[in-house]
């Protein structure tokens, strides 16, 4: 699969696992053991363009029945151009099925990778990291998870080498327990998130902030970045089992501490496929 294509949904950053997930990922909702996160940077004028032609391979996927792959996109509420995509796994081996799954994809619906390439035109800039959570601070909110949030305000933080222990044992001590946010690491670099669900992009206006002790760490981060975003349903391919959480309103639960993995651990593979 050509790299050109590298989108949420075409860089083997997408998963089923919210359909079909393995054991420890026990809700549909709860937050995933492994989460890759997608930024696309759009070319100016581009915006309209790109949500009508995202929301056509959307339904592309949908009227195909293709199986397994899914997407959560969001957009900034800032700058339009600002889109995020969050792919769900139970580990990053999760992500090499996908890819081994693609060519066969690709071969009985052609249109989608000629939708993708014509996707990709529209793209100024890309990132992608796959990050595993640490279940050692645990997400404490019982109203909002991964299925029924409408927003998430997310925090991308840059560590320098070395401290990464120093700063997880400030957001630990931060958490006190019970976090509304969850943390993820990245495995290739000393990159960490703090992705917090919200059930509305008017509920940012009271988010927990990043916690004081962590923005007071001196010499530690180089540097960190908050953005809000909403969902964008029209250009997402959302699994039945999250509809069925958001349509119920059932309140989510947080997972019991013996159903999380094990703590997280760098070097994991990369999602992205080969040129």
């Amino acid at each position: 699969m050509r790299r050109l294509i590298v989108a949420a949904f075409v860089s083997l950053a997408v998963s089923g696992s919210a359909e079909a997930a393995d054991p420890p990922q026990k809700r549909p909702g709860a937050p995933p053991p492994v989460l890759n996160l997608v930024h696309h940077k759009l070319k100016r004028g581009t915006s309209a363009a790109y949500q009508t032609l995202e929301a056509s391979i959307a339904g592309a996927y949908e009227r195909a029945k293709v199986p397994r792959f899914y997407w959560l996109t969001f957009q900034s509420t800032r700058d339009a151009r600002d889109v995020v995509y969050l792919n769900l796994a139970n580990s990053a081996e999760e992500f090499q099925t996908l890819k081994d799954a693609w060519p066969g994809v690709a071969a009985a619906h052609p249109d989608l990778p000629r939708l993708q390439e014509r996707l990709a035109k529209l793209i100024e800039a890309q990132s992608s990291l796959v990050m595993t959570r640490r279940d050692d601070i645990e997400y404490g909110r019982t109203d909002v998870d991964f299925a029924s949030m409408k927003a998430l305000l997310l925090t991308t933080i840059h560590v320098k080498a070395g401290h990464e222990g120093r700063f997880v044992e400030a957001v630990r001590r931060a958490s006190t327990g019970h976090a509304p946010w969850v943390l993820y690491e990245a495995n290739d670099e000393p990159t960490f998130v703090l992705l917090a669900p919200l059930k509305s992009r008017a509920e940012a206006t009271r988010a927990a902030p990043v916690p004081r002790a962590v923005r007071a760490l001196k010499g530690v981060f180089r540097d960190m970045d908050t953005r809000l975003y909403g969902l964008a349903p029209a250009m997402s391919r959302i699994p039945d089992a999250f509809r069925r959480v958001s349509a119920s309103g059932t309140r989510p639960r947080p997972l019991p501490a013996s159903s999380s993995p094990s703590s997280p651990r760098r070097g994991s593979s990369s999602a992205h496929p080969s040129d």
